[in-house]
């Protein structure tokens, strides 16, 4: 079985960070390597909701039937296959300073002649998508999900600036 870590401060606060993870709709925004991401039940968000997920790997789409299979608003949500690669997964979120430390955790298991060198090679791609879709992530709530501030103009600064 291969296993997976990525890690990441994000300046926002868990609830806005488990918004984003835990909304299907948005998970192609985010989930680097996705090339399917459908529901197929009819809860869309939480324990026992149902998708069929593949990722790019490599020159394959790889991937199955996976089922959540654990879900506290705000801290955690985890997953198992249920057809298709053996696999489970963690999304898990704590309160830290200067944000929120985000974890993603992916293991996984293929069967046959060779399966272990091809693990090892499947890791290395999983590992990048998984490093970028943490990236994603940060993009999406410390650059993209706040308002922009207002650009002082050239009047305002010089006034500031006499008020000094």
């Amino acid at each position: 079985m291969k296993r997976l870590h990525r890690s990441l401060l994000i300046d926002r606060e868990p609830r806005a960070v488990f918004a984003l993870i835990s909304d299907p709709e948005r998970a192609s925004d985010f989930f680097v390597g996705l090339t399917r991401w459908e529901p197929r039940s009819r809860r869309r968000r939480g324990l026992g909701a149902r998708f069929k997920v593949l990722m790019r790997v490599g020159s394959i789409e790889a991937g199955g039937l996976v089922r959540v299979t654990g879900w506290r608003p705000d801290e955690v949500i985890e997953w198992e296959s249920e057809a298709g690669i053996t696999q489970r997964g963690r999304w898990s979120i704590r309160p830290a300073t200067g944000g929120t430390e985000l974890h993603l955790e992916i293991e996984f298991e293929l069967e046959g002649p060779g399966s272990r060198l091809v693990e090892a090679i499947a890791g290395r791609m999983v590992g990048r998508n998984m490093t970028a879709t943490m990236l994603a992530v940060r993009r999406l709530l410390e650059f993209e999900g706040r308002p922009a501030r207002p650009r002082a103009s050239a009047k305002s600064k010089a006034k500031a600036k006499a008020a000094r």
